[in-house]
């Protein structure tokens, strides 16, 4: 089980200390240091905020997205 809210707020967090974009993979490493995430849950985490509009994120190879923090106006 997880905090929803925690890990989205991890996950800005990062995007903010690596200049606003990083991998998927490697945001999910940085979680999982401190949780106990799948791959699965981190997936449906970034889909929500991607329609949320807080992020975006784009394939870049099979199985390797770059997540990029939106800025808001």
């Amino acid at each position: 089980m997880y905090c929803r809210r925690s890990i989205e707020f991890k996950i800005f967090e990062y995007l903010q200390t690596k200049g606003g974009s990083a991998l998927d993979r490697e945001i999910l490493e940085y979680l999982r240091r401190e949780r106990d995430i799948s791959k699965s849950e981190f997936s449906h985490i970034i889909m929500s905020l991607e329609i949320e509009g807080f992020v975006s994120a784009r394939s870049v190879k099979e199985d390797v997205k770059v997540v990029v923090l939106k800025k808001k106006p």
